[in-house]
């Protein structure tokens, strides 16, 4: 076959109208997004704001309450023992250990002596005795 036989046996060339189908501009639709879920967001943000502030203050007055209370408590108790500390101190002073003892009927203690344990014999001091 020559080049002549080719070029008769291909198609006519069709025209570019017909290559290509015509478009037609067709409107489409926005699809709406609904509006209720961001609005219970803001809702929910909103709230929380709120709440979680006011729960927070009222646990620190809570805690405040608590604390004052156990302040007093502290106080109460170191006045206590403040009044117990006196008390003992007043006590152990020699005026009032003598008084106690006296009450007690116990006797001032005489001059020191000694015992000699190969015969029994005290030597020196003397016997503790009542004055009345």
């Amino acid at each position: 076959m020559t080049n002549e036989a080719v070029v008769r046996t291909r198609p006519a060339s069709r025209t570019r109208e017909t290559l290509r189908p015509t478009l037609h501009l067709i409107e489409g639709k926005i699809p709406q997004r609904s509006v209720i879920p961001l609005a219970l967001l803001a809702i929910a943000i909103l709230l929380a704001a709120i709440v979680v502030p006011l729960v927070v203050n009222t646990q620190m007055a809570e805690t405040a309450f608590e604390i004052r209370e156990m302040q007093l408590e502290v106080n109460a108790l170191d006045a206590e023992a403040w009044t117990l500390q006196t008390q003992l101190h007043n006590a152990s002073s020699p005026q009032a250990l003598e008084k106690s003892a006296r009450d007690l009927g116990m006797v001032p203690a005489g001059p020191t002596g000694f015992v000699t344990l190969s015969n029994g014999t005290v030597e020196g001091g003397q016997a503790a005795f009542r004055s009345e």
